[in-house]
């Protein structure tokens, strides 16, 4: 019996880099990416000198991010509460959503409550939250 072998060649060259390691960040980051996308979702204001609700919901993400005051664990479920406001204000009319914009400003309301008097957050807060339920009605 004859002993046929096959023979495979291949050429070319193969060139890459591979990087390993981990990338970190705080919890409140993740979530702020979250709520960035839910906030993308809205249409702009139409008016330049008068934000409407995606303006006024980044403004109170920032504010949030930006607070000193707050926990990770607080600025997390700030946060979280933000992205419902984004979710719900996609549709501000519908009866399921009214209800997550009211949850989300009470626990917003209560997350707040508990940071010092003479900060930006309480400031942007009393000033934007009024305005952004006003979009849901209440």
């Amino acid at each position: 019996m004859e002993d046929k072998q096959s023979k495979i060649q291949v050429g070319g060259s193969v060139g890459g880099s591979v990087t390993a390691g981990s990338i970190q960040g705080t919890s409140s980051s993740n979530v702020g990416g979250n709520v960035s996308f839910a906030i993308n979702e809205l249409p702009s204001s139409s008016e330049a000198d008068k934000p409407g609700i995606k303006e006024l919901i980044t403004q109170l993400q920032e504010a949030i991010e930006a607070e000193q005051n707050l926990s990770e664990d607080d600025k997390q479920d700030a946060l979280e509460q933000v992205k419902e406001l984004a979710e719900a204000a996609q549709n501000p009319n519908d009866a399921e959503m009214k209800n997550k914009a009211k949850k989300a400003d009470r626990m917003l309301g209560r997350i707040i409550s508990a940071v010092p008097q003479a900060t930006k957050l309480l400031e942007f807060c009393n000033h934007l939250l009024p305005l952004i339920t006003k979009v849901f009605g209440f």
